[in-house]
C-alpha cells in the first residue's frame, strides 16, 4: 500500500511539472490560428481595397486592429538583413499607438527571408527569437512561424505588407 501511495505521488509529481513547464514557458501558442500568408495577404487586400480605390497614389502607414495572430509554414531560406528604415518606423508608430508598447519595436531589428511555394517573404523577427534559427533551423527546411499582422506600407498603390514573427517551431506533423 505505501509503495502504491509513493507511485502515485510521484505520477502526480510528474504530471504537475510538465504542466508547470509549458506554462512557464508563457507563448500563448494556442491564440494562433493554422493560416498561409497568401491567405493573410488577401485578407489585407479584402480590408484595404476600399481605400486604395479612393486614394490609388497615397503613399501612407496602413494599420490593422486586428493583428490576427497566425501560424504559418514556410520554407527558410538562410538569408536576413537589417530591418529598413521605414518598415522600422512602421513597427515603432504601431507599437505605439495600436499595440501599446513602444519598447514592442525594439525587439526588432532584423528580417529573414522565407518562401511559401515560389513566393518569397522577408519577415522581421524578435531578435530573441532569431538567435535560435543558425542552431534550430536548416536552409531550405520547413519551420512553423507564429506571427502577427500590423499592417503594411503603401507606396504608389502597391502594399509592402509586413508580418512580425513572434516564435518559431520545427513542424510537428
Amino acid at each position: 500500500m505505501k509503495y502504491r501511495i509513493i507511485q502515485l505521488s510521484l505520477i502526480l509529481f510528474v504530471i504537475a511539472g510538465s504542466f508547470l513547464v509549458a506554462v512557464a514557458q508563457g507563448f500563448p501558442y494556442g491564440d494562433f490560428e493554422r493560416r498561409t500568408l497568401q491567405d493573410l495577404v488577401k485578407i489585407n487586400e479584402q480590408e484595404d481595397s476600399e481605400d486604395l480605390k479612393r486614394f490609388p497614389d497615397q503613399s501612407q502607414f496602413v494599420f490593422r486592429g486586428k493583428t490576427l495572430p497566425s501560424v504559418v509554414r514556410l520554407t527558410y531560406i538562410g538569408e536576413s538583413r537589417p530591418l529598413g528604415a521605414e518598415r522600422k518606423k512602421f513597427i515603432e508608430l504601431w507599437a505605439t499607438s495600436y499595440y501599446r508598447n513602444p519598447g514592442y519595436a525594439n525587439l526588432y531589428e532584423a528580417e529573414f527571408l522565407f518562401k511559401e511555394g515560389i513566393t518569397e517573404y522577408w519577415l522581421p523577427v524578435q531578435k530573441q527569437v532569431a538567435k535560435y534559427f543558425d542552431g534550430e533551423l536548416k536552409k531550405s527546411e520547413l519551420v512553423d512561424l507564429y506571427l502577427i499582422r500590423p499592417g503594411g506600407l503603401r507606396v504608389k498603390g502597391k502594399i509592402d505588407w509586413i508580418f512580425l514573427v513572434e516564435e518559431f517551431q520545427q513542424p510537428r506533423d
